[in-house]
């Protein structure tokens, strides 16, 4: 069996209020968020999980925000260049996990059949979210439903945020790792006596389409993973490799 290993790279970060990511809980605490492209060895091909993005995109929506490295230079660290990428797996469309497409000139992109559709005619109350000059160039592989992509590495479908989420599920020698499709952050899938009292094992972003169905794919990844690497959780800033 294949055993990758993945590389965060954080590009930027910035603090947001908890209940942005914990549903019915912890307003008012501040916790710190990080954006991240995620890198995947032990292939063949050079993979890439989402984009990352600029901390100017997140200010220009009102939040605070702060480069940390350019995505760029995250991965000269790891010796490739944007350019070298074959496959951009995209956990869904949002602005913040595709706005730097354009810098991987020769990838495929993995986009889910139900998040592109919605992307092109999104309602209002999401518009802003997706970003179409981002991505309406881009080479896309439209898949539908749960897809393997390299032997021990596969998406599924794991809707609620968005209309078609998708998480990546990678073997490892650590275990199981999986990269949510869905923002979070590492407190979105610890159960607090709060939740326990509730019945919840979850909880959910306060930013999604449908709550039920956004609980059932949070639920799905914990049952999954023995390693999630949140969207957004800030523990994986600095970190070289998971697996």
């Amino acid at each position: 069996m294949v055993n990758y290993v993945v590389h965060p790279i954080a590009v930027c970060q910035g603090p947001r209020d908890g209940s942005h990511f914990t549903y019915r809980a912890n307003f008012g605490v501040n916790i710190n968020t990080a954006c991240y492209a995620w890198y995947i060895t032990g292939s063949s091909q050079k993979i890439l999980v989402d984009t990352g993005a600029r901390a100017a995109t997140f200010r220009e929506k009102g939040a605070e925000e702060e480069d940390l490295i350019s995505v760029e230079n995250g991965l000269a660290k790891l010796e490739v260049t944007p350019e070298e990428i074959d496959i951009v797996i995209l956990t869904h469309l949002h602005c913040d996990h595709v706005e730097l497409a354009h810098l991987y000139k020769n990838a495929t992109f993995i986009v889910q059949k139900k998040e592109l559709e919605y992307a092109k005619h999104p309602h209002p109350l999401d518009a802003d979210f997706y970003v179409k000059r981002y991505w309406e160039s881009i080479h896309f592989d439209v898949v539908d439903g749960n897809v393997k992509i390299e032997p021990g590495l596969s998406v599924f479908l794991s809707p609620g945020h968005s209309p078609g989420g998708q998480s990546v599920e990678i073997n490892t020698a650590s275990g199981k790792i999986v990269i949510p499709g869905f923002c979070c952050v590492g407190d979105t899938f610890k159960q607090t006596a709060a939740m326990k009292h509730r019945g919840w094992e979850v909880t959910i972003p306060l930013i999604h389409q449908d709550a039920r169905e956004t609980y059932d794919s949070a639920l799905k990844v914990k049952k999954i993973a023995d390693i999630i690497l949140s969207l957004h959780g800030s523990e994986y800033i600095g970190v070289e490799a998971v697996g």
